[in-house]
C-alpha cells in the first residue's frame, strides 16, 4: 500500500514539476538594470558601483572592511 501512495505522489509531483517549468519570468522581472550578471565573473572586468538606490529613493552603499580601515587611518 505505501509504494502505491508514495508512487501516486511521485507521479504527481512530477507532473506538477514538468507543467510549472513551463512558466517564465514576466517581462519587467527579466528586464531590469540591477540584474545579477551570473555569466561573469566578480573578480573579473571592471570593479562594480557600490552605491545601489532603492524603490523609496535611498541610498545603500556597501563597503568592505579594508575600505573602512583605509578611511580611519586616512583621517
Amino acid at each position: 500500500m505505501n509504494t502505491v501512495f508514495f508512487s501516486f505522489i511521485a507521479i504527481l509531483s512530477l507532473f506538477i514539476f514538468f507543467n510549472l517549468g513551463k512558466v517564465k519570468a514576466s517581462q519587467k522581472q527579466r528586464n531590469r538594470n540591477d540584474r545579477v550578471q551570473w555569466g561573469k565573473r566578480p573578480w573579473q572586468g571592471q570593479k562594480a558601483n557600490n552605491v545601489s538606490e532603492q524603490r523609496d529613493g535611498t541610498k545603500i552603499i556597501d563597503v568592505t572592511p579594508e575600505d573602512v580601515e583605509n578611511k580611519s587611518e586616512k583621517e
